[in-house]
């Protein structure tokens, strides 16, 4: 199903930015190496508001009101389990949007970084692990 290659596609691109701000945020030298962090949070933030958008408003209410019991019941407890990632994330990318905040406070940042971003790894992994190949073989989200 192309919505799922898409999501799928999406993930790789977040987890490589991830790891990219990962690398680059080891040691912030100077300010445009700050920018430059903040420039791919932003990119970040733009590929997972189109994602979380259709996972939230297509893929996880086609599981969850899925004929299959089996269907529907492992998408609500993803959709549960998931849900606050979202803000959690703006809340986070909220405060470090800032070069001036990533370079006053580089150690803050990459604790709070590593925290987000394991989540959203966790995230990504039961995806791919459970919701996504669930969703191509149902009905439900064949007909969303």
């Amino acid at each position: 199903m192309w919505r799922i290659a898409q999501l799928q596609s999406q993930h790789e691109a977040c987890l490589a930015i991830i790891q990219d701000i990962q690398t680059r945020s080891a040691c912030i030298a100077d300010r445009p190496s700050a920018v430059e962090i903040t420039l791919m949070l932003a990119r970040l933030t733009g590929i997972l508001r189109i994602h979380l958008a259709l996972e939230d408003e297509i893929l996880y209410p086609a599981l969850r009101k899925s004929s299959d019991p089996h269907v529907a019941a492992i998408g609500e407890r993803a959709w549960r389990e998931m849900g606050g990632l979202a803000d959690i994330f703006l809340d986070f990318i909220d405060r470090w949007k800032r070069a001036d905040a990533l370079l006053a406070n580089q150690a803050r940042f990459r604790s709070e970084s590593d925290t987000v971003f394991k989540a959203l790894a966790q995230r990504i992994d039961m995806e791919h692990r459970e919701v996504y190949p669930l969703a191509e073989h149902s009905k439900a989200t064949r007909a969303a």
